[in-house]
């Protein structure tokens, strides 16, 4: 079962607001980085360096490679935030849906939040 759910409006407006602080804007450009894990890690990494090891990711095109990418970040960081996700959701990110990466976005804000409160 997918662990990547549809945000109600009011976690999409707070997503969208630290999104902001972040000067990130999901349009159609970001949303298709954002298929590839590389470009999730790359935000992380930059908000919380010791968090990601960028050197473990390598810029992916295909669905198959993607994955592969998501299977790492999902490893190496996800677990360890307590936010593992399956493997239709790392298929659901690497082809694009919406709800599911808003959701791992939102995921990233609570432990961003919860980081910093660290």
């Amino acid at each position: 079962m997918s662990r990547l759910v549809k945000l109600t409006d009011s976690q999409y407006e707070m997503l969208c607001d630290w999104l902001e602080t972040h000067d990130i804007h999901l349009d159609r450009h970001t949303r298709n980085q954002f298929r590839d894990a590389l470009a999730i890690a790359r935000v992380i990494e930059r908000m919380h360096p010791e968090a990601v090891a960028l050197h473990s990711y390598r810029p992916r095109t295909g669905v198959a490679r993607l994955i592969d990418n998501w299977q790492i970040f999902n490893a190496r960081v996800l677990t360890k935030l307590n936010m593992g996700i399956t493997r239709l959701d790392m298929q659901r990110l690497a082809t694009g849906n919406e709800d599911a990466l808003e959701s791992l976005l939102y995921g990233l804000m609570v432990a961003d939040y919860s980081l910093l409160k660290r």
